[in-house]
């Protein structure tokens, strides 16, 4: 019993555990030992009532902000809302979903919105076994009104957004869930079907995705304190775990709200399905997406005249905004930060103004605190680093220097933007791909500039139109071909350093170090991975053509078209534009000892 004790006792020393005890249980405790029960457990009494006072203390703080939030602005612009345990709330207030000052009225708006969207998603649903119309419906009907067809267009929709749903932040253990996976297909099923001129785009799974995770840890919060004692029933009613799906479709409506020019196309509508119709891409007008001309503005009007040297060094390498800018606006820089400092950028984007006019800024503040590594970069690392943003950006002083572009008067520059890193320059490319000297090879500069030329123009002309989406001219598979033999060099060319690496390593690496073995044994895999398997060409044997008994025919006219058909099929092939050879060999005889490395290096 002594060591049963203590072992309770000592479980957690920051938090007091209450000891279940009745009145026969106390009984057969020693008197001493009963009494040390019994001041435990008011002890944790007393520790769970305080929780639950400063759990409501947090919340009478912000049911006294006034119609402005000035005080709640300020935390959110200084990203002091981290630990807040009523973020979801608080973004509700700041999209205009709750109103300010009136913390009375907050229930019962609540109450309203989530009944809109279960009444909405209720609407949704269609049964098609029941015939409305004899006429039209059945399963091979395509008429508008026939349910049998909205059925089937429904459920495409659905698979098209499960397709993006269940690839949703892999890190993150939370998506995996399927409940939260069903939710998320229903909140974007339903928006699709609010907003059929906006339907469902891809990237719109990548902004419900944190929203779902606030309001899902804003409840998760609101249960442990409601364990721990009695909670306030306007508490209980706003943070209620019931209303997951509704009270995100809430605040995702209102973020759509504000980002729709972002994936809106000059007119241009979905289908039902979710899909664009291809033939509408010709027939759209020539006027730029909105995405594209607020890039173009944020490129002109903002970082011209606050780095000239960063915009002369993108526009000598003609690197367009639309090529980055578009993902890094359409998902309100989701993929560039890791998700808690997410929340913190967003925090701010919400506090600053309801159209978000603070992306503007943060861009332009992305772009200058890595310009040490673009000046320094030739095209390709230039676009590399573009593409995959550096992580080791501190979110706040991003925040605080757009906030600085924006007014200036009123926020001071952060004394360190510029952030320490190993910049990837042409010179430093060279010397960095050198073979050692075992190996008496030397890789040459990769030369870029005519892939670059050939990007560039499909993506940049003198009028952008609106048949670039995502920085990519639409039926146009050449640029994506392009881009893929790029993808390739770079795969090619890593697993080389990679065999290099592995080859130098297994020399000096003891035999008995089982961690080094095994990161040998990694490399050699992950070279392995690397390997792209060149599909060998076939030769097709010509097949006389077949004719009809009876069918008169000359000989001769068949010999001399089967003739004109093979001097057609062995014409030679038109050379590419593009010239894809990016290693230039030297005079330097090969010797290699790893044959996986010269048979990579041939491949080349």
């Amino acid at each position: 019993m002594d060591v049963l004790f203590s072992k309770i006792f000592n479980t957690n020393k920051s938090r007091i555990p209450f000891i279940p005890t009745t009145s026969n249980s106390l009984k057969n405790l020693p008197v001493d030992m009963a009494q040390d029960v019994l001041v435990i457990n008011a002890k944790a009494l007393r520790e769970k009532s305080s929780l639950g006072l400063k759990y409501e203390e947090e919340w009478d703080k912000l049911c006294k902000e006034n119609i402005e939030l000035t005080n709640l602005r300020k935390k959110a612009l200084h990203g002091d809302l981290r630990a807040s345990r009523f973020r979801s709330v608080i973004w509700r207030l700041l999209l205009g979903a709750l109103t300010p000052g009136f913390s009375n009225v907050w229930p019962s708006e609540a109450s309203s919105a989530r009944e809109h969207y279960i009444t909405l998603k209720d609407s949704l649903q269609v049964t098609p076994c029941i015939k409305k119309e004899p006429n039209y419906d059945n399963p091979l009907s395509q008429h508008d009104k026939s349910t049998w067809h909205q059925y089937f267009c429904d459920k495409e929709l659905r698979s098209l957004i499960r397709q993006d749903v269940i690839r949703t932040f892999p890190g993150v253990d939370f998506f995996r869930g399927e409940m939260v996976q069903e939710a998320m297909i229903n909140i974007l099923f339903c928006y699709a079907r609010e907003n059929p001129t906006m339907c469902y785009r891809q990237g719109m799974h990548e902004v419900l995705a944190p929203v779902l995770f606030v309001v899902h840890c804003d409840q998760q919060a609101f249960s442990h304190a409601h364990e721990q004692g009695h909670i306030r029933e306007d508490i209980a009613e706003l943070l209620n775990p019931k209303y997951l799906e509704a009270d995100s479709y809430i605040l995702f409506r209102r973020i759509m709200n504000a980002i729709e020019g972002s994936y809106l196309i000059s007119n241009l509508e979905p289908t039902s399905t979710g899909h664009f119709p291809p033939c509408a891409f010709s027939m759209s007008s020539s006027t730029e997406n909105q995405v594209i001309a607020q890039l173009n503005w944020i490129k002109e009007r903002l970082l011209a005249p606050n780095d000239p040297q960063l915009y002369n060094h993108l526009e000598k390498y003609d690197i367009p905004l639309p090529l980055f800018g578009i993902r890094w606006l359409r998902l309100l820089f989701g993929r560039e930060f890791p998700l808690q400092d997410l929340l913190v950028l967003w925090d701010a984007i919400f506090a600053d103004n309801k159209s978000f006019d603070l992306v503007n800024y943060v861009v332009v503040s992305m772009l200058i605190a890595i310009r040490h590594i673009l000046l320094n970069a030739d095209y390709t690392a230039c676009l590399t680093n573009l593409m995959r943003y550096p992580t080791s950006v501190d979110i706040s002083s991003i925040i605080e220097y757009a906030l600085h572009l924006k007014y200036p008067k009123l926020y001071k520059a952060p004394p360190k933007l510029y952030f320490a890193r190993n910049a990837t320059s042409v010179e430093g490319r060279n010397n960095y791909y050198k073979i050692n000297e075992a190996s008496e090879v030397k890789l040459a500069q990769v030369s870029t500039q005519k892939i670059k030329n050939d990007t560039i123009n499909r993506l940049h002309s003198a009028h952008l139109d609106p048949n670039i989406i995502d920085g990519y001219a639409l039926n146009d598979p050449e640029v994506l071909s392009v881009e893929l033999k790029n993808a390739h060099t770079i795969m090619s060319l890593c697993r080389i350093k990679l065999l290099q690496y592995h080859h130098t390593l297994e020399k000096v690496v003891p035999q008995n170090d089982a961690q080094a073995q095994q990161a040998l044994t990694g490399i050699h895999e992950l070279s392995s991975l690397l390997n792209i398997k060149r599909t060998a060409t076939t030769s097709v044997t010509n097949i006389e053509p077949a004719y009809e008994a009876g069918e008169k025919l000359d000989s001769t006219s068949v010999r001399t078209k089967s003739n004109s058909s093979n001097s057609e099929n062995n014409s030679p092939v038109r050379k590419s534009s593009v010239d894809m050879t990016v290693f230039k060999h030297v005079a330097i005889p090969i010797r290699e000892t790893d044959y996986e490395l010269s048979k990579s290096w041939k491949l080349l």
